[in-house]
């Protein structure tokens, strides 16, 4: 199962030099195209899938049918990419100005920024902007070229994280009750390691280092910008953060040996296979789970922090973003984005996926039929946000993903130093 996660897809894209095509402006998905022309849309998006049996491929194969039989005279032209390549398509699309009508699974500020995007408002319906969760419809918003804040990104697909334990690990280390602490992570790590094995799995590889390195800092009162709203990935929190990380747990041997090289679905394979013994994790960990041998030796419980458990845990949104430039095509794609955000698909989405949805109708069904998802989105709206806003986001968290690994086996301020430069770049 691959990460649900706000990809920097779009961070090369930031120093390109394009100009949008120019487009009518109207609401509700209409346009001054003639939507009785035949005309071919492109939607470039990311597998979530493990493997073939649940490729995503197949859940936007269903939909692109059904919509082409309600509308003949659009065709749906599906351009599936891993989470590894993905940006690098988008990056080359944009650069030989072929970018898809619609990407999802991607940040959008900077494209935004540059005029590359249409608006929200111009291309969905009222009633699906309305239908969207307020506060997560809310981290679309950024300003456009004109300098205006509007919402751009349309999100698809949300989650929230929570900490897992193995039970049995910890019944035969002793351990009666779930951590509530950074000590008590240590204390209880310790305990696991010397049943030969690792206490905790601490994901610093390129696949999700931003969501883990932001779970850590959340619990010392850090995070990537401060209360003001400015970068603050090199505060002192975030360096004492790291810092503890490395003396606490990575050189103590309580981790992997190198956490820079781990990526976030491995170890979760490895919690699933009984190897580690604590973990943050989505609900896209419950899946992997059912396919491991753990059996129902887990359970979740609130994500530990320096003094106590975080109120407010790491909430994540991928966004579907439409870019402007065939304004031909304006019609079909608003018609194509109301269709696809409908309930039933949402809801088929996240089913197969454990995923969150995007809607207040998905959402208010799957806490009723789906138990296990119903603590996660419970949690959506006291949730911390990636700054999905910023332009600058999209280049921080790539560099994040690249280079903070080395925060646990060399000095913390000057990778954090680093991160922050890329961050504040263009302030």
């Amino acid at each position: 199962m691959k990460r649900l996660a706000t990809l920097a897809a779009t961070g090369l894209a930031a120093s390109l030099v394009l100009s949008a095509c120019s487009s009518s402006k109207s609401s509700g998905g209409s346009s001054s195209s003639d939507s009785s022309k035949p005309v071919t849309i492109t939607l470039l998006a990311p597998n979530y899938g493990s493997g073939t049996a649940d490729d995503s491929k197949n859940y936007w194969g269903d939909i692109i049918t059904a919509f082409e039989a309600k509308y003949p005279n659009v065709k749906v032209q599906l351009q599936e990419a891993t989470w590894d390549n993905l940006a690098t398509k988008l990056t080359t699309a944009l650069q030989n100005n072929d970018a898809p009508d619609l990407f999802e699974g991607g940040g959008y500020a900077d494209v935004a920024a540059q005029g590359l995007l249409y608006k929200a408002s111009d291309i969905v319906s009222p009633q699906t902007l309305s239908n969207l969760i307020p506060h997560v419809a809310q981290l679309g918003q950024t300003k456009g070229q004109d300098g205006q804040q509007a919402q751009y990104g349309i999100p698809f697909t949300t989650s929230t994280r929570a900490f897992f334990y193995n039970t049995q690990l910890f019944q035969q280390a002793g351990i009666t009750t779930a951590p509530q602490t950074w000590a008590d992570i240590a204390t209880d790590a310790a305990k696991i390691k010397a049943l030969g094995k690792t206490g905790f799995g601490l994901p610093l590889g390129s696949e999700e280092a931003q969501a883990e390195t932001y779970l850590w800092t959340l619990g010392n009162g850090g995070g990537y910008k401060d209360a003001s709203g400015k970068w603050d990935i090199n505060s002192p929190q975030n360096i004492e953060t790291f810092q503890w990380l490395t003396n606490n747990l990575v050189k103590p041997g309580l981790t992997e040996p190198d956490p820079g090289t781990k990526d976030r679905t491995d170890l979760w394979k490895d919690f699933a296979a009984g190897n580690i013994g604590m973990i943050n994790g989505s609900p896209a960990l419950l899946p992997i789970l059912k396919e491991g041998t753990i059996g129902s030796n887990f359970k979740s419980s609130p994500i530990p922090g320096k003094t106590g458990t975080l109120s407010t845990p790491l909430g994540v949104a991928d966004f579907i973003e439409a870019f402007n430039s065939h304004p031909d095509h304006k019609t079909a794609i608003g018609e194509f984005l109301d269709f696809a955000l409908q309930k039933q698909y949402q809801e088929k989405f996240d089913n197969l996926y454990d995923l969150l949805p995007a809607t207040q109708d998905a959402a208010a069904d799957l806490s009723a039929s789906n138990p296990a998802l119903k603590p996660f989105i419970d949690a959506l709206p006291t949730a911390a946000w990636y700054p999905s806003s910023d332009p600058n986001w999209d280049p921080a968290s790539q560099k994040v993903k690249d280079i903070v690994g080395k925060a646990v086996t060399s000095d913390p301020k000057g990778v954090l130093d680093q991160i922050q430069a890329v961050a504040t770049a263009s302030n």
